[in-house]
């Protein structure tokens, strides 16, 4: 998937008399891969989503086990209030972003690893969500379309990175002030965020298929 791609030459070493025409094969950079798998993740994602929604009422997906729990229509709705916090700052650091000047891999940083690491599923550390991303619909087209709107968005800006080096702009955290994190590494921790969510998704509806 490739606007604004960013590619490496290697030239191809000939016999004196063919220097003339000198051919380049380019190369898919480093950095380009790990855009494009961050692309295929959040494809990844949209699949599972509606693979695991494929077929149920509305009226189960609005459906909590109590005060506090969340329904599915709720976790689709936070994914989409979380993504939409984090783009504005990303998209504005992009566009401050250098150029990659050699084919180099784009680097998380440590802090942001161990975090990735604690959203990945199945997960045992639970975090606190902020006020600002509690979800606010519960009626579950409306939140589904939200998520679907966010995902576009995000990876729109997912390839207006490319040939950027990323992971030395920094962003403060939109929901944790205390935290920054590369812009790099805030799109890993976006994509095992949406991770950790479906599967929670996946153990609601395990529980409503279970009461039935």
């Amino acid at each position: 998937m490739g606007m604004f791609g960013n590619s490496t030459s290697t030239v191809l070493a000939w016999p004196k008399y063919f220097r003339a025409a000198r051919v380049r094969v380019n190369k898919i950079s480093i950095a380009e891969q790990q855009l494009d798998s961050l692309l295929k993740e959040a494809d990844a994602v949209l699949l599972r989503s509606k693979n695991l929604i494929a077929g149920r009422e509305h009226s189960v997906l609005n459906t909590s086990f109590g005060e506090g729990a969340w329904s599915v229509a709720q976790c689709f709705d936070h994914l989409a209030q979380t993504t939409n916090a984090f783009l504005p700052e990303i998209t504005n650091a992009i566009s401050g972003a250098p150029r990659l000047n050699r084919n180099r891999e784009l680097k998380v940083g440590a802090l942001t690893q161990v975090i990735i690491q604690n959203l990945e599923p199945p997960y045992k550390l639970r975090f606190k969500v902020l006020k600002a991303l509690v979800p606010q619909r519960d009626n579950f087209q409306q939140a589904w379309e939200a998520f679907e709107d966010s995902q576009a968005a995000l990876e729109t800006v997912i390839e207006t990175a490319r040939g950027l080096a990323i992971d030395k702009m920094k962003i403060e955290s939109p929901v944790y002030a205390r935290l920054n994190y590369n812009v790099y590494g805030a799109l890993r921790m976006l994509m095992a965020h949406q991770r950790r969510h479906l599967w929670q998704i996946e153990q609601i509806l395990k529980a409503l298929d279970s009461n039935q």
